[in-house]
């Protein structure tokens, strides 16, 4: 099986955080963590490439970053 062959990541690259609702956002966060996993265990010869897995890795901090900001503005509320 080509590499073309693993399935695309849920939801990547349309993904506009902005526009997400704090469940949506929470939602997306996990299903890209369970396809970061599985794609990082894949078998090297069907496995997505490194860069791809990266992207995706990337897109992740872009909505951590959100919630963050987010949980942050609301009151009684810390970043942490």
């Amino acid at each position: 099986m080509a590499k073309d062959k693993y399935p695309a990541p849920p939801h990547y690259p349309l993904i506009n955080t902005q526009m997400m609702t704090a469940k949506e956002l929470r939602e997306t966060l996990d299903d890209l963590w369970g396809w970061v996993h599985d794609a990082e265990m894949a078998h090297e010869d069907i496995a997505p490439d490194d860069q791809l897995i990266l992207d995706v890795r990337h897109q992740m901090g872009v909505i951590i970053s959100e919630r963050v900001e987010r949980h942050s503005e609301e009151i009684g509320r810390s970043a942490e």
